[in-house]
């Protein structure tokens, strides 16, 4: 993949500055029901890029149509990191069976505690009797070596914690399928979200 063909520093959107997404799920089902998932992530699970703008079919809406027998929550939010969230994921009120976690770009950009974030979300949602998926990083054009750091991370928290990964970063992009230098365009988001429903699909076999 040629890293830097068809980029321009002009474009970049910065991923620093949270913009919580509007509620537009209605309380869902009850812990247990077989095909219910919640997303949590930044602007990359969240469809964002060049600030405010969205993808015209976010992933949840990919996977709701991918994977129609899910009900989807995304809790997902520009600019928000591990860290963050895992400071309010305890007392956080969750209705999925399945629960998939993104975070980690924003959180290696920024030099913060990604690994320890996650194991305490992981944690705290298999207290809950649910099931993690953690996606990995995403490629970008830029920041490849601060990448592939949140990657190892969240690969480490994957392994020692034997939770199902959906290694994002096997997925191939060209850099004329990215929004900007660091998040997707509809292409390549897409092939993101059927990757991960491949790894749904062995959660819970009953939902494809």
């Amino acid at each position: 993949m040629t890293l830097a063909a068809g980029c321009s520093p002009s474009r970049v959107a910065p991923i620093v500055a949270p913009v919580r997404s509007a509620a537009t799920d209605a309380p869902g089902p009850k812990l247990g029901a077989a095909c219910s998932v919640e997303l949590y992530g930044d602007s990359i699970l969240h469809g964002g890029y060049l600030g405010d703008r969205r993808l015209r079919e976010p992933p949840a809406d990919a996977l709701r149509r991918l994977r129609p027998r899910y009900r989807v929550v995304d809790r997902t939010v520009n600019g928000e990191t591990a860290s963050a969230r895992s400071a309010s994921f305890a007392s956080e009120e969750r209705v999925g069976r399945i629960v998939v976690i993104e975070h980690g770009l924003n959180d290696a950009m920024q030099g913060l505690p990604l690994e320890s974030a996650l194991r305490a979300m992981v944690a705290k949602a298999r207290a809950e009797g649910r099931q993690v998926v953690l996606t990995g990083l995403s490629r970008t054009l830029t920041g490849t070596e601060v990448r592939a750091l949140g990657d190892a991370a969240v690969r480490r928290v994957a392994r020692d914690l034997a939770v199902p990964f959906a290694d994002w970063g096997s997925v191939p992009v060209r850099a004329t399928e990215m929004a900007d230098i660091l998040h997707p365009a509809q292409a390549y988001s897409g092939r993101l979200v059927e990757h991960l429903a491949r790894v749904l699909d062995t959660v819970a076999p009953e939902c494809v």
